[in-house]
Parts: structure tokens; sequence; C-alpha cells
């Protein structure tokens, strides 16, 4: 059974500053991540089609067919919270308010991440995130035919690593037009052959639905015929 959804939720998060001589804060678990709706595509709606066939003829037509992919799930929302300068007690000595997020949305399949050594993920990485989903490289929906290795991306950190523009495999999410090239980056990372799914951060742009929301994040799942859910963990990271 495929499970396939597309769920929106809104995370609240918090960027902790320390001391002023300590490297940048590394990404972190949200302080709460709450699920808003899931739904998929009711292929049972579809119409039926016909033809009137008339022995003795030969006929020639065209059908555009529509499948659920089994390779990935969306996930799009919000994310609110405050930049906060605490002590190692959690006491807090000023916080500021994050009216319009900027950062970026990781997401992956472990939580045991050491982001000071977060590359862009290469086509090693790829082949082996295919082989994780039960994808073969020529399918529709792999990571391959998905993620271009030449697609633009703005330039962003991930805690102390610089991320250059154009280094990383990319793709853009849709807005209510369909694909576009300006907003919703979603780039592949990887850490000790893990790979990180992370989307940039928009602030309140217009989303697939018509809606607007911070970000769009696809992430890989396998869901060819076992009906088993995977578990991912979130990390958010304020700028």
């Amino acid at each position: 059974m495929e499970r396939r959804h597309i769920t929106t939720f809104t995370l609240l998060v918090l960027g902790v500053l320390l001391l002023a001589e300590a490297a940048l804060a590394d990404p972190a678990a949200p302080l709460s991540l709450t699920q808003q709706n899931s739904s998929r595509r009711d292929l049972s709606t579809l119409a039926d089609q016909t033809h009137n066939a008339l022995a003795g003829n030969v006929t020639e037509i065209d059908l555009v067919g529509v499948a659920i992919t089994q390779s990935w799930q969306g996930y799009y929302g919000d994310v609110s919270g405050h930049i906060t300068l605490d002590d190692g007690n959690n006491l807090t000595f000023y916080n500021w308010s994050v009216t319009e997020a900027q950062g970026e949305v990781y997401a992956s399949r472990t939580n045991s991440i050491t982001w000071a050594n977060v590359l862009c993920a290469n086509q090693a990485n790829v082949t082996a995130e295919e082989s994780a989903l039960g994808q073969n490289a020529d399918d529709a929906d792999s990571v391959n035919n998905t993620y271009s290795n030449s697609t633009s991306h703005p330039a962003f950190s991930v805690g102390d690593v610089s991320i250059a523009a154009h280094d990383c495999w990319a793709a853009n999410m849709f807005d209510n037009n369909g694909a576009q090239t300006s907003q919703f980056f979603n780039v592949l990372l990887e850490e000790s052959n893990n790979i990180i799914y992370t989307t940039l951060l928009n602030g309140s742009q217009t989303g697939f639905n018509g809606n607007t929301y911070d970000f769009e994040l696809l992430v890989g799942e396998d869901g060819h015929g076992n009906g088993a859910t995977t578990p991912y963990y979130f990390f958010v990271e304020l700028v």
C-alpha cells in the first residue's frame, strides 16, 4: 500500500546565541512540531473515459495517465519563534522575535549529525539514496530526475559551514502556477553519507495551493508496497 502524503505543519523554533566568541549555532531541533493537516490525491474521483469501438476500424488514441509517487513525501508550512541570548541554564538575557523567517529547515532519517562536516551530496550519495528509496535511476520520480546537479540555488550557511551558490543538487518546489525557479529551493546535503533534505526559508511566499508559506520541503520515502512509514528528524536554523 502506497502512503505518500503532503503534510503542513508549523515549527516553533529557538535560535540560541550563548557567547559572543562562540561559533555560530548549529541547526537545532524545533521546540515543537504541530501537524495541521495531511492529504493525498484521490484517484477514484477520475472520470471514466470511453471510446466506441467499431468493427473494422483501426483507431489511434492518446491517453494521459496519473499516478501517485511511491518515493516522496511533501511538507509545507510556517516557522515562528525567536532568537535568544541565554546562559547555560537557559536563562534569557535578551531575545528577538522573528517576524519573517529566514534560514533553513532540515530533515534527515538520522539525528546524529555532525553539522561541521556537512557537504553537498554527490552522485554516489544520490545513487545510494535511490537504492534506499527502492528507486531505479531511470524512474520518472528518481532522485536523479527530481534534483539536478546544475540547478541554481542561493548561497547559504549550515552553522559554520558555507554552501556556495550553485554547488549542490537542488530543485524548486511548485508555487500556485506550477514549476518556478525563484523560491522554495530544496537542496541535497550529506554528512557521513546520510542525506539531509534541506529547504531555504522564504518568509511567507505563495505556495503550491495559493496560500502563503515559509517553506516547502520534499523528502524521500520508500513506499513501494511495504506500507511502512519513515521517521524523519527535523532541524531549524534561523538567521
